[in-house]
């Protein structure tokens, strides 16, 4: 399956303009998103691709060009997109500070870095040679803490002020799956698709802004294992 040059441009265009948007305040973030679709949890897997169950995980699904051996020995390094967040159109709290969701994206990056691309050569802009690299998170779902009168005891003022400077945050992800694209820098052949969604019948349970780093270093591992997977099948 092969992308159009005009739809790897767009899809970059897309990482970009998402990203500014995180930049420029919660109140123009939430309209922005929505408008434009961004908060479907398969917005960043173009319709057009195949997408099959992955028997091992349930609930995931995947897509491997025929040819991707082929492919793939003549891909020399690696560019990894920034990664992007999408909120879902029913998320109980949509108000983050965008620098707190951009920091969110910067840690998922360091840990793909670490936990999934840390043998291949990565590179700050796409080269003819790369494997174009695009993560998500989808479908995500935020809660926020609510006021409580026992907030307003000297044990509850005492609790906040620990939590402050103990740097946790009142804010949750109670949601989230991971969907990944890999193209060819050079003629924009998708090479594989990753859809990672949690497994049916998992509890979800809320997981704070400050112990999020737990939880995507799992997502990354997952991921990794898929692709394995995936590719093993080939």
């Amino acid at each position: 399956m092969r992308l159009t040059l005009l739809t790897l441009q767009t899809l970059f265009m897309r990482s970009k303009m998402r990203t500014a948007s995180l930049i420029v305040g919660a109140v123009l973030v939430v309209p922005f998103a929505l408008h434009c679709g961004a908060a479907r949890a398969d917005y960043l897997i173009p319709d057009s691709v195949q997408l099959t169950p992955v028997a091992q995980f349930p609930g995931t699904k995947g897509y491997m060009a025929p040819d991707y051996a082929a492919q793939r020995a003549r891909l020399h390094s690696v560019y990894l997109v920034p990664v992007e967040v999408f909120l879902a159109p029913d998320s109980p709290y949509k108000g983050i500070d965008p620098e707190e969701m951009a920091q969110v994206t910067r840690t998922f990056a360091q840990i793909l870095t670490q936990e999934v691309i840390k043998d291949m050569t990565v590179v700050d802009t796409p080269q003819p040679d790369s494997l174009i690299l695009q993560i998500a998170l989808t479908d995500v779902r935020l809660e926020k803490q609510g006021f409580r009168l026992r907030n307003l005891t000297p044990v509850g003022v005492a609790i906040n002020g620990v939590k402050r400077v103990a740097g946790i945050s009142k804010i949750s992800f109670k949601t989230m799956t991971v969907q990944a694209i890999g193209a060819s820098g050079d003629n924009e052949t998708l090479l594989f698709a990753i859809d990672n969604p949690p497994r049916p019948g998992d509890v979800q349970e809320s997981v704070r802004l400050d112990e999020i780093p737990k939880v995507l270093a799992t997502k990354a591992r997952n991921l990794r294992a898929v692709f394995q997977t995936i590719r093993d099948a080939h």
